[in-house]
């Protein structure tokens, strides 16, 4: 009997002492700040955005606008890998791990502190630098642009700096194509919790725009030449006679001008700068010291300049001579 009582007392033992060393070991790994800030990379990894941000610490500066803090613009960091958590005087743990993104690879530390325990046995934890990098994003010349494929406006009708909240890390690549315009894409990446990320992104003309636009000028300009008057209406030639006009004006367009887009000074507007042409005038005029009569047969040499607004379907063009 007392051999049996001796062996349960050794199993107990054994049992106990194997079952303080899972703790331990639960507590280094799945448990510990490491096993904490993984929870929160597997989230993002997996375009999880709700899930990342439910978790203790993760809290967004009030002054960030939110409209990427969803799962599509996430950017699905892979190849999450451990490099080291260091615990510092102040009793935080700042963890680090390596991850890659496309072709970027990068590492992010992150700082935790332990908030309590679980079952009076494991750690609980939170970010005590919240994992939210401001991404200080310029788009010039358009509202409009994507950021990893989500759909934004600026909101803003200048050329400014809007700050957005990303998650740390990613890659969130912003872009814009739309029926007229294109940008650069531009890759700003986030891998520092707080930091502050700038980015610009210019929209420009495509090729497409302005030959659009140059169809719609040329038309414009021929109609002006339809009317028969000396100052056709909004339109950017005309002639002056000091005699009297005995016959209709007859316009031609003997040169079209050559033009070029540049930004207007509203977002939604572009300019054609003054471009040259030439417009051909054949008209019978009757001298005013004589009474004799003759015909005036010369070229009028003008500078065509317009407005163009994109309308808001994306496709139509609103075109007006600036006079």
């Amino acid at each position: 009997m007392r051999r049996v009582v001796v062996a349960w007392v050794v199993a107990i033992a054994i049992l106990v002492g194997a079952g303080a060393g899972a703790v331990l070991v639960l507590n280094a790994t799945a448990f510990g700040a490491a096993g904490f800030v993984r929870v929160y990379l597997e989230a993002i990894a997996r375009g999880d955005a709700e899930g990342a941000l439910q978790l203790p610490g993760v809290t967004i500066d009030p002054g960030l606008r939110d409209d990427f803090l969803v799962d599509e613009a996430l950017a699905g960091i892979t190849g999450l890998r451990e490099i080291s958590t260091i615990r510092t005087d102040d009793g935080t743990e700042v963890v680090t791990f390596a991850w890659t993104v496309g072709a970027t690879e990068s590492q992010s530390s992150f700082t935790v502190e332990r908030t309590g325990s679980r079952l009076g046995l494991f750690p609980e934890w939170a970010f005590a630098d919240p994992p939210i990098a401001a991404l200080e994003l310029t788009v010039a010349n358009d509202a409009r642009f994507d950021l990893n494929g989500v759909a934004a406006s600026s909101g803003v009708a200048a050329a400014e700096a809007v700050a957005y909240a990303v998650l740390v890390p990613g890659v969130y690549r912003v872009d814009h194509t739309s029926t007229y315009l294109r940008a650069r894409a531009v890759d700003p990446v986030a891998d520092t919790p707080g930091s502050s990320v700038a980015a610009t992104l210019e929209v420009l003309p495509t090729e497409a725009f302005r030959e659009q636009i140059t169809a719609q000028v040329h038309e414009h300009l021929t109609e002006c030449a339809t009317q028969g008057v000396l100052f056709p209406t909004a339109c950017p030639f005309g002639r002056p006679i000091p005699n009297r006009v005995v016959s209709t004006p007859g316009w031609s367009i003997v040169e079209l001008p050559d033009l070029t887009v540049e930004p207007g000074a509203a977002f939604g507007t572009w300019l054609v700068p003054p471009a040259d042409g030439v417009a051909h005038l054949t008209v019978d005029v009757q001298s005013l010291f004589d009474g004799s009569i003759s015909t005036l047969d010369e070229d009028v040499p003008f500078a065509a300049s317009y407005l163009v607004t994109i309308g808001a379907d994306d496709t139509t063009l609103l075109i007006q001579p600036q006079l």
